[in-house]
């Protein structure tokens, strides 16, 4: 029975902790919206919206048709704190672009490739091999980002829902542009789909 009271007086403990050490949600929202978190957002949008420009900008077979911009500022601590979670707030975009592709896909990938190698190119896969059969590999990868298009095996997968239902910057923000535009429908209305996705990028985080 002793056993007992310790294991549940180590529960109750264990919530206590988890409730004290916890960032409060009023501080993730002014920490979130204060001008360095605002500053740094705003840059590194922009920054990721750049590279997915460069991607139609260096090609003649791209055409961006849906993009995908997720804004998530999260409170540290909890009970399972680590050093991983030993932070007040961190903040994290998630870009993912959806393009239309003009004719072969072999030769959308060479264009890639191509730009790749060009001095300066935000477009990581320069010197990379082409796939012998693009129709069947379906994706490359490269330092921070990553490709995938359509194959007869295996299509795009479709945006995955927002994490909430509502916008609430900024401590959250979800937008699709354009706004009612599905992955199928660009599949649909343009043929094949290529898709650009961007690491994650944490770029605002205030610790302990």
């Amino acid at each position: 029975m002793a056993r007992g009271f310790v294991a549940a007086g180590l529960v109750v403990l264990g919530n206590v902790y988890d409730q004290l050490s916890r960032t409060r949600p009023g501080t993730v929202r002014r920490l979130a919206g204060g001008r360095q978190a605002e500053q740094a957002r705003a840059e590194t949008e922009q920054r990721l919206r750049n590279i997915v420009l460069a991607y139609e900008a260096a090609t003649t077979s791209l055409t961006l048709r849906l993009l995908s911009v997720e804004d998530v500022c999260s409170g540290g601590g909890g009970w399972t704190f680590t050093a991983e979670g030993a932070y007040k707030v961190s903040c994290t975009l998630y870009v993912t672009a959806y393009y239309s592709v003009r004719g072969d896909m072999g030769a959308a990938l060479s264009e890639i490739l191509a730009a790749g190698d060009r001095p300066g190119s935000p477009m990581p896969f320069g010197g990379t091999a082409l796939p012998p059969d693009p129709r069947e590999t379906g994706q490359l990868l490269a330092a921070g980002q990553s490709l995938a298009w359509d194959t007869p095996r295996r299509a795009v997968e479709e945006l995955r829902p927002c994490l909430r239902r509502r916008n609430e910057p900024p401590v959250y923000r979800c937008l699709r542009e354009p706004a009612e535009l599905t992955v199928s429908a660009v599949r649909q209305t343009y043929g094949t789909v290529l898709q650009l996705g961007l690491n994650p990028v944490v770029y605002f985080r205030v610790g302990r």
